[in-house]
Order: C-alpha cells, then sequence, then structure tokens
C-alpha cells in the first residue's frame, strides 16, 4: 500500500514541476513545413469577411477573392445573391450543388436568386483562369 502512494506521490511532484518548467519558459516553434499546412478543399472554410443576411446579399468579386467570402442565411426562402466584379478581369461564381455558373466581366453586376435551398453548407468558387483559390461558403440554417 505504501509502495502505491509513494508512487502516486513521485507522479503528483513531476507532474507539478513539468507544469512548473512549462510556465516559465516560453513555447518554442520551429518553422512550418510544407507537410504542416493546411491544404485547400472545398470543405475548408474561407478566409475574408463573413456576414448573416435574411433575403438579400451582395458579394463583389477582385482580384483578391469574394467580399464576403461566407454569408450565412436562414433556410426555407429564396436567397437573392446581387455580383458585382470589381476585379481587373473576368471572373466566375460557382456553386456546383445549386447548379449556379455565373461569369462576370470587369464592372459587371448580375443577380442570382436561389430558390429556398435546404440546409447545409454550399461551397461556392471562381474557376476563371487566374483564379485559382478564389473560394467561398454558402451556410444554410434553421
Amino acid at each position: 500500500m505504501h509502495t502505491r502512494f509513494r508512487f502516486v506521490a513521485l507522479a503528483v511532484t513531476l507532474a507539478g514541476a513539468l507544469l512548473a518548467t512549462a510556465r516559465s519558459q516560453p513555447l518554442a516553434l520551429g518553422p512550418a513545413t510544407p507537410g504542416a499546412s493546411p491544404v485547400a478543399s472545398p470543405a475548408a472554410l474561407p478566409t475574408g469577411r463573413s456576414v448573416s443576411v435574411a433575403n438579400s446579399v451582395t458579394i463583389q468579386v477582385t482580384d483578391g477573392g469574394f467580399d464576403p467570402a461566407y454569408v450565412e442565411s436562414t433556410n426555407g426562402h429564396d436567397l437573392t445573391i446581387t455580383l458585382i466584379n470589381r476585379g481587373q478581369r473576368l471572373h466566375a461564381f460557382r456553386i456546383d450543388r445549386l447548379n449556379v455558373d455565373v461569369r462576370l466581366d470587369l464592372g459587371q453586376t448580375k443577380t442570382v436568386v436561389i430558390h429556398a435551398p435546404g440546409l447545409g453548407d454550399y461551397p461556392f468558387y471562381s474557376d476563371a483562369p487566374g483564379d485559382e483559390g478564389l473560394t467561398g461558403r454558402l451556410t444554410f440554417y434553421i
């Protein structure tokens, strides 16, 4: 019985010492490696501004991405999306799951109406030349 008590006491003492050492020394992080970097995928969250909307949203497409890049809205009603190309070249707006495929010339504005979509995440992107990585996400919730 005493041996078990000594073992537990030793374990608690070591844990306390390790914790004290960790708190007193800064955490040293090495350089990131390509293997540790996340790979972009349609399921990945986009970077950029996010908005919550009711019935409509305006999304500006620039040479650097979508603004906002993340849009959330309640489901069960139509959502009107106004797209504006603010970039210096052709851009696109695609949502594969909703069969949306819009091309936008320089300065062009187009409107898309999504009719009562179901719950879930709908990735959107541009597949125009030079737009690799231009992604966003539309989420419909209850």
